[in-house]
């Protein structure tokens, strides 16, 4: 019969070793209505992905998680920062977006970032507040960011709003780097990659992937 205190390490050992492998992805089926935050890195090994219902969203090794709520998410791959806008934008929201493009240019081998939001139709207009932090911050970032797209799918009478504010907040931050609207994920990157953007596939699948994580709940549900 084997030691028991021998059986016990090597448990240890291997639960150790799961921890460290798998520790940075949690799945739970109540994660869609969690408000929580999580930040650091969303994955520390090639090839990871989330799964819900079968599915599997691959993401970059070298993806980082700024914020994850039910209002919003925020994170960005090497030169790439991001944004899906999901509900309530809060003031506070414009100094996340700021560490997103902040940690994109320190991993950016050209020191610049290309940046993209994707406004969900379900996501509330900004109030007046949240509008001006998010200028003030795009202004800040100025000389940082060469190229920012707004995706928003839809037509009509919203999608004029969410373009016409685009474009105040363009005049109202007046920054310099150009700042466009699309009504498809694959037109933005297709526009950004046309501006320097590198890996344009790449980028499509892998925001593509953050944000039908987001929209799940799946990123309020990481553990790093």
């Amino acid at each position: 019969m084997p030691d028991a205190r021998v059986t016990q390490r090597a448990i240890d050992l291997l639960d150790a070793t799961l921890r460290r492998d798998l520790r940075q992805i949690r799945v739970e089926s109540s994660g869609v209505n969690r408000s929580s935050t999580s930040c650091g890195p969303l994955i520390d090994a090639p090839q990871r992905s989330l799964t819900q219902a079968g599915e599997q969203l691959e993401l970059r090794a070298s993806c980082q998680v700024v914020e994850a709520t039910a209002d919003v998410a925020v994170g960005y791959w090497s030169s790439l920062a991001t944004a899906v806008w999901m509900k309530t934008t809060h003031p506070h929201h414009a100094a996340s977006l700021r560490a997103a493009i902040v940690g994109a240019q320190a991993s950016s081998p050209s020191r610049k970032v290309w940046l993209l939001q994707i406004v969900t139709p379900e996501a509330i207009v900004p109030d007046t507040r949240s509008r001006s932090a998010l200028a003030g911050m795009l202004c800040s970032v100025d000389g940082i960011v060469s190229h920012s797209a707004v995706i928003h799918v839809g037509s009509g009478f919203r999608a004029s709003i969410v373009r016409s504010i685009v474009t105040g907040l363009n005049a109202l931050g007046r920054q310099q780097f150009p700042h466009c609207v699309f009504a498809s994920l694959e037109e933005g990157v297709a526009w950004l990659a046309t501006h320097g953007l590198p890996d344009r596939e790449a980028a499509h699948r892998d925001l593509s992937a953050f944000h039908d994580a987001a929209v799940a709940g799946q990123l309020t549900s990481v553990r790093t």
